[in-house]
């Protein structure tokens, strides 16, 4: 993920994005950032998930000898966390 204001690199599993509290701060600028949902990926997202388990993971799974059934809630959840996205935080001036 990249901030918004000076653009580096933040790692979706670090401190900063993954800490208690409501206000986020970039490490690199120290401005603030929110993480929200980018609603249209999601929509985009969704039936490509679908279409990628019942085509392609749920039959690998099901040709290696495992039921396939607990892969459906990676089907789901992969959309849902590549959609995030950060956005600015800071009042407008």
């Amino acid at each position: 993920m990249k901030c918004p204001h000076c653009k580096d690199d933040i790692s979706f599993f670090s401190r900063t994005l993954n800490k208690f509290g409501k206000e986020r701060r970039c490490p690199h600028c120290n401005k603030r950032i929110k993480m929200k949902q980018s609603w249209k990926l999601l929509l985009l997202l969704i039936p490509l998930g679908i279409i990628f388990h019942f085509f392609i993971l749920k039959p690998s799974a099901i040709a290696m000898g495992f039921s396939g059934n607990g892969l459906a809630a990676l089907s789901g959840i992969l959309p849902v966390l590549l959609s995030f996205r950060l956005f600015s935080d800071e009042p407008a001036e």
